[in-house]
């Protein structure tokens, strides 16, 4: 039998250890056109869409889903310290997430670029979705200058 970590090693249709994150917003159009635009870069899509309910589901497709976002008039972010973080396939992609963020309704945190404190090779961008959930992308691959 395979451990944990060789499961999900040799298993990347299962994203990871996580199944999915989710969390609530107080505006279900605000939202989708956030997320939607800001999710892009990482080939990840609008799978679910239950305008009724105001329910998004992203994911790489259908089966695998990995953000849930419901409308919640009492919707608020987590405290201090809290944020969600997506490894990015490259540098190109952080600076996308960033600038699709901060065009749909983002509040940048910090730029795209290198973060020393974190290490050598950390390149970040951080921002606050409309709601004031903080989101991360980051690339810690070789450097390249795409």
């Amino acid at each position: 039998m395979e451990t944990p970590a060789e499961y999900y090693r040799t298993n990347p249709e299962r994203c990871g250890i996580l199944g999915h994150v989710s969390f609530g917003v107080r505006s279900y159009e605000r939202s989708k056109i956030f997320y939607t635009s800001l999710l892009e870069s990482f080939g990840i899509k609008l799978v679910y869409d239950n305008p009724e309910r105001k329910v998004l589901g992203y994911g790489l497709d259908a089966d695998h889903e990995i953000l849930n976002i419901f409308q919640q008039e009492d919707a608020h972010p987590p405290g201090a310290g809290t944020h969600l973080a997506f490894n990015a396939p490259s540098r190109r992609c952080v600076r996308d997430f960033w600038e699709a963020g901060t065009k749909n309704g983002g509040l940048s945190d910090g730029g795209p670029g290198i973060r020393e404190h974190y290490g050598p090779r950390y390149y970040a961008a951080f921002l606050f979705d409309p709601d004031g959930h903080k989101l991360e992308a980051v690339f810690q691959g070789e450097e390249t200058w795409d």
